[in-house]
Formats: C-alpha cells, sequence, structure tokens
C-alpha cells in the first residue's frame, strides 16, 4: 500500500515537471518568436525614415543611436550602445568626420548576424568646401576618402536614402515587402512637395545667399539650390564663439547685400546670430533654420520628421531670400 502511494506521488510529481517543461518550452519559443526586429541607426534622417518605411508594424523597433539634443559631432558610443549595435538586425551609420568612432566600433564587434549600411554609399557625396567667411580650423591630418557627412539636408539624397533602407528592409522582413515599399514611396511624395516649395522660392528669390552665424552644415543644400552661403564656422565645427573678425565680416556681409535675416541652427540659442542682427539693425533679424543634424528633446517626443522640420524652413528661408 505504502509502495503504491509512493508511486502515485511520483507520477504525480513527473506529471507536474511535464506540465512545467510544456510551459516553459512554449513560453519561450512565443518570447522566441515575439523578438522585434531591431533596427538601429546613428543619425537621426536615417532613423526617421527607418521608423516611416517600418509604419505600424509592431515587430519592428526602431532606434535612434545618438539620441535627441546631442551634437552629434562630440558623441562618443556608450558601453550599452555597443550592446544595442552588436544586437541589432540592421545597423545604419552615415561615417565621415562626426562619425570617426564608426570604424572602430564596427572593428571591434561581432557584427556578422546584422546588416551593416553605410548610408553615404548610396546618395552623391561631396568634399566639405571652404565656406565664405568662417574661420580656419585647426590643422589635422584628413582621412583618406574623407567627405561632407550632412548627406541629408539635400533633397535627392534624402529620397536615395530612403530608397536604399526600404530595400534592406525588404532583405531583411520580405513578408512585409509591399508594405514597406508604400510607405517609402508615400513619404518619398512627402518630400518632393517639400522641395517644391522650397524650389518656388528659390525661382522667385531677390537674393541669393544665406547668412549662418553659426556652423553651416547644409552643403548638400546650398548646392542642390544652388544658392551662396557665408558662416561663421565649418558644418563639423565645435567651436561656438566666432571671433570679432568673423563677426565683423558677416556684420558688413549682411550690410552690403541687405540681407534681412541671420541665421542660428538647432540646438543654438543664436545669441552669436541676434547680437549681429541687432548690430546692424533696419528689421534685421536672428532666426533658426533645421539643419536635421539632430533634434531637440521637444521636437523628438512631439514626432517631428524630416519632413516637418524641413517645411519649417519654408517661411524661413521666404524671408531671406524674397
Amino acid at each position: 500500500m505504502k509502495i503504491k502511494k509512493i508511486i502515485l506521488i511520483i507520477i504525480a510529481i513527473l506529471i507536474v515537471i511535464g506540465i512545467a517543461f510544456v510551459i516553459f518550452k512554449g513560453g519561450n519559443s512565443k518570447k522566441q518568436s515575439s523578438r522585434k526586429i531591431q533596427l538601429v541607426s546613428s543619425n537621426f534622417a536615417s532613423y526617421d525614415f527607418l521608423r516611416t518605411i517600418v509604419g505600424d508594424n509592431e515587430n519592428v523597433e526602431v532606434k535612434f543611436l545618438i539620441g535627441p539634443g546631442k551634437d552629434a559631432h562630440s558623441y562618443e558610443p556608450t558601453a550599452g550602445d555597443l550592446i544595442t549595435i552588436q544586437n541589432a538586425s540592421l545597423f545604419v551609420y552615415v561615417g565621415g568626420e562626426s562619425e570617426k568612432w564608426s570604424k572602430k566600433v564596427l572593428d571591434s564587434l561581432d557584427t556578422n548576424a546584422a546588416k551593416i549600411i553605410c548610408i553615404s554609399d548610396f546618395v552623391d557625396k561631396i568634399d566639405e568646401e571652404e565656406i565664405d567667411g568662417a574661420e580656419e580650423e585647426p590643422e589635422e591630418e584628413e582621412e583618406e576618402g574623407s567627405f561632407d557627412d550632412h548627406i541629408w539636408t539635400s533633397p535627392s539624397n534624402a529620397i536615395k536614402m530612403i530608397n536604399a533602407l526600404e530595400q534592406a528592409m525588404e532583405e531583411i522582413d520580405s513578408e512585409n515587402s509591399a508594405k514597406y515599399q508604400e510607405n517609402a514611396d508615400k513619404y518619398i511624395a512627402e518630400i518632393k512637395d517639400v522641395d517644391s516649395k522650397i524650389q518656388n522660392i528659390v525661382n522667385n528669390k531677390l537674393r541669393d545667399r544665406l547668412i549662418f552665424a553659426d556652423k553651416m552644415p547644409m552643403q548638400y543644400f546650398i548646392n542642390y539650390y544652388n544658392l551662396k552661403v557665408s558662416a561663421a564656422f565649418n558644418g563639423c565645427s565645435t567651436e561656438t564663439e566666432p571671433s570679432a573678425a568673423t563677426i565683423a565680416y558677416l556684420e558688413n556681409k549682411v550690410k552690403e547685400e541687405h540681407i534681412p535675416v541671420i541665421l542660428y541652427i538647432e540646438l543654438n540659442p543664436g545669441r552669436v546670430a541676434k547680437t549681429i542682427a541687432d548690430e546692424v539693425g533696419n528689421g534685421c533679424r536672428a532666426i533658426q533654420i533645421q539643419t536635421l543634424h539632430n533634434v531637440s528633446l521637444d521636437d523628438f517626443i512631439n514626432g517631428e520628421t524630416w519632413v516637418s522640420l524641413m517645411s519649417r524652413n519654408i517661411d524661413v528661408l521666404k524671408e531671406a531670400l524674397q
């Protein structure tokens, strides 16, 4: 009798263990199958394009590596960032002067399981150009293959970036390729609409020079719309305080060409631009222009996009050029 009881207890225990094993295995399988596809972008423009291509697909997660409110030129990846890149299904970076860290990071990580895209390989790159009026930067040894890395400010490059990222998503998640293509096409149409509105302003311009009392990371934009530019610093400068000689040069340029607007970029309070505008007088104003090298925390939280931020520039350019 005792033996029978013991056998029944053992059987009961085995059944409980078996049920627990099945539940655990099933839960683990469910966890595995529900793991999201992780997409990581080093810069805001590619992040924005990816999240738009993905749309409402809940099985894909898009992460903006650097995060809002930071100067991309002074960013250094943390240990957590390295883990994020390591675990990504797709990692998108720009390279160039502001992402010198990328080569070292990619060389040090095992990224065989991930798709790695240097998005600047898919656009028409230009060398960083000397900007009229800009402070001379300390001489540094120029790396082989260096280029102006603010590639997204040209609408044509933005469209090429979207096409490359959409193709990557089709390769990673072919089941949803039709939806990715649909989302990409829709966004490209929105970019073309913004481009058309800006081109209309340029076609009807009274002047063709923009003045930046700041760094000027918009050379692709300037070239695309065939404009001229003067600035305090080049696009990758980490300086914020121009010399008295540079300020005087920009003031004289504004007066000579009767320029009504002094520009400063996002994440900058515009103190120098306001100083020059006050000195020039005659209704000259300091206005922020969006270069999308990064976004403020508020704009990020509010879900601002390449299209919405570039659309802000329409009125700015109208006031500056017409």
